[in-house]
């Protein structure tokens, strides 16, 4: 009987000893869904997107370019010691729901993964969410996902090629003042209504090619006539006259198309070049500086302006009411106004004023007009704001220089 016993037990160690994990390589972080536990980190994105609009009782709407997209955290994000937040998500209008996944631990930002394109409806499911009233549930966000770009067609009538009386294509040469209808059609569930805008170019293609677009904007489908402006004959020597037509669109998802209408092949007088408009400069005549900028005030340093140290300037502007005093100067800082010198004196109304520029070296120069009413009486009618003066180097020579030969070794 003790012999029986004893083989039972045998068997049954043995048997146990036989039993295996059937899967000993799983592991649960990485089989399972990333809902299913917390991670060490989390990713935030560097920009939220901005709601485009807001549908029904305040259903914000978001638009992304992209299949992956952050969902924000209802209220910031998870707090711990609270059941997670969870994400359900439609894109059957409501009709039927899937579960996107949970955030984790202090985590702001949930990263959805949408199949496809079009509207996806996002509800949060977790502690003072609610419970939806009716059926189908209405959302919290709408995110609607578009990746592809508005389609874009565009047609000339006439068009830009042309069977000859052998049937090869050839272009179509147009006349200054020929009337182009240019049709569109611009297709996208999302299209930015006032985005459609035609812009048209001149030139050889395609070194500069500048744009010049509409300033009205397009309906999604029309047409418009078009006239073959002078400028797109060419110039002299250009060797024959280029234009080119361009249709451009974007949706609220932000993704932008453009469409070029074929190169149009203009002939016509060519347009004589344009020349600046200059007169010549006398060997010994002053050239007034006004670094450039239109203002009220000609020969005026403007804020920031380099002027070079040992030039001479003249002077345009005074300050209204200078004819009330006798004695008005005009001084010069290097040191942002802790000391001032002279550099015109007897300044009078109606005639300009001509000053030598210091040899200095400071980027916080300044000018200043001071009617001297008394040794201890001065009024200050005007001051610049902080300029640079530069002074080339003495020893600083342009052209050939003589130099000493070299002492021969002994």
């Amino acid at each position: 009987m003790r012999i029986k016993i004893f083989l039972m037990m045998l068997v049954l160690f043995v048997a146990g000893c036989e039993v295996q994990d059937e899967n000993p390589n799983w592991n649960p972080q990485q089989d399972y869904k990333s809902w299913t536990y917390d991670k060490p980190c989390y990713y935030r994105p560097s920009e939220d997107l901005q709601v485009v609009e807001v549908v029904g009782a305040g259903i914000p709407v978001y638009y992304t370019d992209s299949k992956r997209f952050f969902v924000k955290h209802s209220t910031g994000y998870q707090v711990p010691g609270e059941p997670r937040l969870g994400i359900w998500y439609s894109t059957s209008a409501g009709e039927e729901w899937d579960r996107g996944g949970y955030y984790g631990v202090e985590q702001s930002h949930f990263l959805f993964h949408a199949d496809a394109d079009g509207p996806h409806w996002i509800r949060f499911i977790g502690p003072n969410q609610g419970v939806a009233a009716a059926t189908p549930g209405t959302p919290h966000r709408i995110y609607v996902v578009d990746t592809t770009r508005p389609e874009i067609e565009i047609t000339l009538d006439p068009p830009a090629t042309e069977k000859d009386k052998k049937g090869n294509d050839v272009p179509h040469i147009y006349s200054v003042g020929e009337i182009v209808k240019v049709r569109w059609y611009v297709r996208d569930a999302n299209l930015v209504t006032d985005s459609v805008r035609m812009a048209t170019t001149f030139g050889t293609f395609p070194e500069n090619v500048v744009w010049s677009t509409f300033p009205q904007g397009l309906q999604p489908n029309g047409a418009i006539n078009v006239p073959i402006p002078a400028d797109a004959a060419g110039r002299q020597g250009a060797g024959g006259g280029r234009m080119r037509i361009r249709i451009e669109a974007a949706d609220k998802a932000g993704n932008v198309n453009y469409i070029f209408s074929e190169i149009l092949h203009v002939d016509g007088p060519p347009l004589p070049a344009k020349r600046p408009t200059v007169r010549t400069v006398g060997p010994w005549e002053l050239v007034v500086m006004t670094e450039g900028v239109t203002s009220g005030k000609p020969g005026w340093p403007q804020p920031g302006a380099m002027i070079r140290g040992g030039t001479s300037r003249i002077l345009h502007w005074l300050p209204t009411g200078i004819e009330k005093y006798k004695n008005v100067v005009l001084q010069f800082s290097t040191n942002n106004g802790r000391s001032w010198r002279n550099v015109a004196e007897n300044l009078q109304a109606g005639r300009t004023v001509k000053w030598s520029v210091p040899q200095v070296n400071s980027k916080i120069c300044r000018l200043r007009i001071l009617a001297v009413i008394s040794e201890e009486h001065r009024l200050m009618l005007a001051k610049t704001q902080a300029f640079t003066v530069h002074t080339a180097p003495p020893d600083t020579i342009f052209g050939p220089k003589k130099v000493r030969p070299e002492p021969r070794e002994k």
